[in-house]
């Protein structure tokens, strides 16, 4: 029995490794956010009333992302004699591989109610204050109220459909990166970094939320009372549904919405600058927006863009290697500078 045992493990080390040697810095992130999110919930599992829940979750993530698929294998290939949808599910099937850290992101953040303040169960809340304080010491005031105050129902349309913006900004962002498509097998230049700075970009933000539990202005009735309530009709509605089904209650700073945008805009930079300089007006926009609809601090704002730079220097150094030289504009024009 013991013989059985240990040469099933010397059999299964061996494609364990292969697993694991063929994994992106992306997928390495996500195992390490998923194991990061389990290991919190275990240490404050007194406070983390599903704990369980996540750690087994997360665990089956990590396994999950283990038996994927690999990239770049054979299976990804159309053949010569397979029908028209066979080759269809295949191409849905090779976007999906490449893009489903994206698919992740509303889950992983849902999941940040269960974990926020449990570092801090007897102080709920508590880094608000400083928020509150951070905001009157560089504005004089809380921008949030300042701001929305001096709205008239036309803006405040305009600054809801920013803020609905992210949605269709994410998406259409990995469509444009995914379209580099060399029909080779691998998705064009830029695409991983443009992902990997995403992804990093929210995550980034997602870890502090157990520790810096703070809540956006909105929730405050001593701020809210006697605000005028905001007009507008299609966007400014939509928003208020989706804050109702889908707000976070304390995972306010730093910005995940900030941050994930300018991440995925700083990321496309590096081989669609053209891209990024269209995405660069809606992710400032979006940015106003999240202090201009009472749903974030200033200074979540600030922060966010801070996450945000720092996510695509991460991106940019871990992808390196899979950015290919010939085809990046920037390193083009950087070369004939020099």
């Amino acid at each position: 029995m013991v013989w059985t045992t240990t040469g099933r493990t010397a059999r299964l080390a061996p494609a364990l490794t292969a697993r694991f040697e063929a994994w992106t810095a992306l997928d390495w992130a996500i195992a390490i956010y998923a194991t990061y999110v389990a290991l919190v919930a275990v240490l404050f599992r007194e406070t983390v009333a599903q704990w369980p829940f996540l750690l087994m979750g997360h665990t089956a993530l990590v396994l999950g992302l283990l038996f994927m698929p690999p990239r770049g294998a054979a299976w990804e290939h159309p053949r010569a004699d397979e029908p028209a949808w066979r080759a269809w599910l295949r191409r849905a099937a090779r976007f999906l591989r490449y893009t489903y850290p994206a698919l992740l992101l509303t889950p992983f953040f849902e999941e940040v109610a269960l974990t926020i303040n449990a570092a801090s169960p007897g102080s709920p809340y508590w880094f608000e204050s400083y928020l509150f304080a951070a905001d009157r010491a560089l504005f004089g005031g809380t921008p949030a109220v300042m701001l929305s105050q001096a709205g008239v129902p036309v803006l405040d349309e305009l600054m809801h459909a920013f803020y609905f913006g992210y949605y269709p900004l994410i998406t259409i962002g990995i469509v444009i990166a995914w379209r580099g498509w060399d029909r080779r097998g691998t998705p064009g230049p830029g695409f991983h970094t443009a992902m990997t700075c995403m992804m990093l970009g929210f995550f980034l933000s997602y870890i502090w939320y157990p520790f810096l539990p703070a809540r956006g202005p909105w929730e405050h009735a001593e701020i809210m009372t006697g605000l005028r309530p905001f007009g507008g009709w299609v966007f400014t509605r939509a928003i208020e549904v989706i804050i109702a089904g889908a707000a976070v209650s304390g995972g306010c700073f730093p910005s995940a919405h900030v941050s994930g945008t300018w991440a995925l805009t700083f990321g496309l930079a590096i081989s669609r600058p053209k891209t990024a300089l269209w995405f660069a007006p809606f992710a400032l926009g979006l940015s106003v927006a999240c202090v201009y609809t009472r749903y974030h601090h200033a200074i979540d704002v600030f922060a966010g863009l801070t996450v945000a730079a720092v996510a695509a220097a991460a991106g940019y150094w871990l992808t390196r290697g899979m950015r290919s030289e010939r085809t990046s504009p920037l390193r083009a024009a950087a070369a004939q500078i020099v």
